[in-house]
């Protein structure tokens, strides 16, 4: 009896030394909490370079429309057009963009007489029914500006970039 009161604390003495793998539940509780305070804390910080982003991502397809537009002008097209920029991004996060890609005309336009030849990229509010602040790039003259409320971050926009098409070229409508 004896015998087997030992072995029984021997064994006992063994199991408890031997390592434990995993966390226990209070761990658990702490890391996932801490995980949330620091969420809570980072993502407002991450809003602005979201933003900075959207930005950058809707000069380039501006940009890249206008060379669309003056490449078409230029090979003698009446009515050139440009590809349209996808509208979704594809992101868990950030289903859509917020820049939305305006004229006056059929999509990709170009020349519109009614948009004085002036391709859009406007900064959609919240609820995507109104502009916060527009990019404005005129087809024909590369002329730049801005409308609205726009952050003093986007200070290179005002201006006029070097556009493909001379001001005084024949080719011109």
């Amino acid at each position: 009896m004896f015998l087997c009161n030992r072995q029984n604390q021997l064994i006992a003495r063994l199991a408890s030394k031997i390592d434990q793998r995993g966390f226990s539940s209070n761990e658990m509780v702490v890391v996932v909490a801490s995980i949330g305070i620091l969420a809570t804390i980072t993502i407002p910080l991450l809003t602005p370079i979201i933003e900075i982003a959207e930005v950058l991502i809707a000069e380039k397809y501006l940009l890249g429309a206008v060379k669309e537009c003056q490449m078409g002008l230029i090979n003698g097209e009446k009515y050139p057009i440009y590809t349209m920029p996808p509208q979704s991004i594809g992101l868990g996060f950030i289903s859509t963009r917020k820049f939305q890609f305006l004229n006056n005309g059929a999509d990709g336009e170009c020349l519109s007489p009614s948009s004085g030849n002036i391709l859009t990229a406007a900064r959609a509010g919240t609820n995507q029914t109104f502009s916060i602040y527009d990019l404005n790039i005129n087809v024909v003259t590369g002329e730049k500006n801005t409308v609205g409320e726009v952050p003093s971050w986007i200070d290179w926009w005002e201006g006029v970039y070097s556009p493909l098409i001379q001001e005084n070229d024949p080719l011109l409508p």
